[in-house]
């Protein structure tokens, strides 16, 4: 999960118990000026650490407590100043452990979901490696060949974005799932399945170490053929020639591994965009 959509989870979840716990509070009798104090005020707190962390919080803390002071104000000429500080301080010192704490666990959850977005190689869509995983595997997988003098291949298989687009929302996860199950038991426990959705396919990769070019053109038909009867048999109604597939054989089609791996970087940064916004910005 990304931190954008953690944050925004979080967010509502929060927001909606405070607003929760003040109903409640209304719904007792509570007074309007202590519903305010013990809860709706500490929503300005919440979203502030939820947006700035620790700095956020403070801020946050601040504005409660200025307006909830603002709010008991006619109680200093009944019970004197300093009588009025000793009841005020507990709110604030609330007001400002909910904003240093909350805003050192929302800095703490943002770095750790960051990192796990970084090294995340798992593609959500079919449980098979992701786009990411594919560039990292085939930069190791060249450099191997490279000084070891080894070979590796590699086959895609494309299916057109627009075959599965009768499906509803929950068969077509249902379906990629499926796929992601046949390309793992298709393969060596040495072979690597990818996919990646790119602006017109799905794209299923597999990266397939010692293997040559003999093998991996019958791999790669094979392997085209069982996708495309899978489908026929969710009733998708799709030609054979539209399941299309190729291969490559390193390291004498370094320059069509390149190409590739330009496309797969594509879908990457379309699969990750808001690392990548804040990689530009940095």
């Amino acid at each position: 999960m990304s931190y954008g959509r953690a944050r925004a989870l979080t967010l509502m979840a929060g927001l909606g118990i405070l607003l929760l716990l003040s109903a409640f509070q209304l719904s007792r009798g509570v007074d309007n000026v202590e519903v305010a104090g013990t809860s709706l005020l500490f929503i300005p707190v919440f979203i502030g650490f939820v947006f700035g962390d620790v700095v956020g919080g403070l801020i946050g803390a601040v504005i409660a407590g200025v307006t909830y002071a603002l709010l008991k104000s006619s109680a200093i000429s009944a019970v004197g100043t300093e009588d009025y500080l000793s009841i005020m301080a507990p709110r604030w010192l609330s007001y400002l452990a909910f904003g240093l704490i909350g805003g050192w666990a929302n800095k703490q959850m943002r770095t750790s979901l960051d990192k796990l977005e970084l090294y995340d190689q798992i593609d959500d869509a079919t449980g098979i490696y992701n786009a990411r995983f594919f560039l990292q595997d085939t930069d190791l997988e060249l450099s191997r060949a490279n000084r070891y003098q080894s070979i590796f291949s590699i086959v895609l298989v494309d299916v057109p974005l627009g075959a599965l687009a009768s499906l509803g929302r929950r068969q077509r996860q249902a379906v990629l799932k499926d796929l992601g199950r046949i390309l793992k038991e298709s393969v060596r426990t040495v072979d690597r399945p990818v996919h990646g959705a790119s602006r017109d396919s799905h794209r299923f990769a597999v990266v397939l170490p010692e293997t040559g070019r003999e093998g991996v053109v019958v791999f790669g038909q094979r392997l085209a053929d069982k996708v495309h009867e899978f489908l026929a048999k969710k009733g998708l109604q799709i030609e054979r020639d539209k399941v299309t597939h190729s291969t490559l054989t390193l390291p004498d089609d370094e320059a069509e591994l390149a190409t590739l791996r330009e496309q797969f970087a594509e879908i990457d940064r379309a699969e990750h965009p808001e690392e990548n916004a804040a990689a530009g910005q940095g």
